[in-house]
């Protein structure tokens, strides 16, 4: 890795949401920087896998079971498993593929997932893949979460075709609907080389292929909430309504209750309030690995950061509730108008400095930014990089 790692997306965050998210893919030639990702890096990030875990999975055109490439010991006391790596070397020199899931703590994905994140305004997940041959370990399928795949090593061919049941839900997995087809005619057939995104859509068919070479990506997967996520979410407000306590029998008797609850149901759904209650909710489960810093925000001797020190908002989405209140982190912000521009330009920026903010925002008391800052930065709300 090399200097400091990020993705220029080289498309205006506007025209992408209104020409290309949800609607097709996009290719963002060359837009990945300062990384130069050498296989003891990627060797380490798998070493820190938990390879336990049912989401760590290895592919060789089906899921090879755990029993055959992980054992299981005691180690002072505590059982622990390893890998059994003759086994992984030997799948993945016939053509398989290691697949972590989930990745976490990781500096470098993190630091990408991240931007994804902000750029996507939505919550992500980031898995790895890294394969050395030709052979597909997965069949032509649609995710059910929109994806940017990030290549990072080596090529890989993604051929991609049209949706024929648009934006699926998170049950609605190809394997789970035998009855819909893969359809015939390829949309796009493109190679990802080293620094390539793709972006695609939830619901678009796509087979990615290794090229008998070394290929390893991160597949971003972003989650936005839906209107079956509001749905889900109002249920709980059902037995406020006389008509949802009712009972049913026939359907003549109860066709009236019925309809009266639907439309109640409905007035809850487009009420503003009952929105961002739901938003709220939604946000407020949002957590950003950051990270520690003990050097600074442990020691007491220290109340302001220096002028030199690069932030950053520790968001993915940041909605502005109409009472004023922003949720970051789990944190409930009650703050001043200053307050919340500073976050939204915290979140409008990647990575600001603390000299950039306090000249950006000279209309306002040093001391008092000064503070703020600190105190955001005490409760995670801003990260220290």
């Amino acid at each position: 890795m090399e200097g400091k790692a990020g993705i220029n997306f080289l498309v205006d965050k506007k025209i992408f949401f209104s020409n290309y998210l949800y609607k097709k893919p996009f290719l963002f030639k060359q837009s990945v920087r300062g990384v130069n990702l050498s296989w003891d890096k990627i060797s380490e990030i798998y070493e820190r896998a938990d390879a336990a875990d049912r989401s760590f999975k290895l592919m060789y055109g089906y899921e090879v079971p755990k029993a055959e490439y992980l054992e299981s010991y005691i180690n002072v006391g505590k059982l622990e498993y390893r890998y059994i790596k003759s086994v992984i070397y030997d799948y993945m020199r016939k053509g398989a593929t290691l697949v972590y899931n989930r990745i976490r703590n990781e500096p470098l994905v993190s630091t990408l997932a991240r931007q994804v994140a902000q750029f996507s305004n939505a919550q992500v997940i980031a898995s790895g893949y890294a394969a050395f041959s030709a052979k597909s370990s997965y069949r032509c399928h649609w995710d059910t979460r929109d994806v940017f795949a990030i290549q990072l090593k080596g090529r890989k061919r993604w051929v991609l075709k049209e949706p024929n049941f648009e934006l699926p839900l998170y049950m609605q997995q190809t394997k789970d609907m035998p009855g819909i087809s893969e359809p015939e005619e390829i949309y796009w057939d493109v190679i990802l080389e080293a620094g390539d995104v793709l972006y695609v859509p939830r619901g678009w068919w796509h087979n990615p292929l290794p090229l008998d070479g070394e290929t390893f990506h991160l597949a971003i997967g972003t989650f936005a909430p839906t209107g079956f996520d509001y749905l889900n979410w109002l249920v709980q407000l059902a037995p406020t309504i006389l008509d949802g306590r009712r009972n049913l029998h026939d359907y003549e008797e109860s066709q009236e209750s019925l309809e009266c609850f639907g439309r109640e149901i409905g007035k809850l759904m487009s009420n503003r309030g009952i929105f961002e209650d739901f938003m709220a909710a939604y946000i407020g489960q949002h957590r950003i690995e950051s990270r520690i810093s003990l050097g600074v925000l442990g020691n007491k001797k220290i109340s302001r950061l220096e002028k030199s020190q690069q932030v950053r908002l520790n968001a993915n989405q940041l909605y502005q509730f109409s009472n004023g209140v922003m949720i970051v982190n789990g944190n409930r912000l009650n703050v001043d108008k200053i307050g919340q521009r500073l976050i939204i330009h915290l979140h409008n920026h990647h990575l600001c400095s603390v000299d950039g903010i306090m000249t950006e925002f000279s209309d306002y008391p040093a001391n008092k930014l000064h503070d703020l800052l600190f105190q955001l930065a005490l409760n995670d709300v801003i990260e220290l990089t």
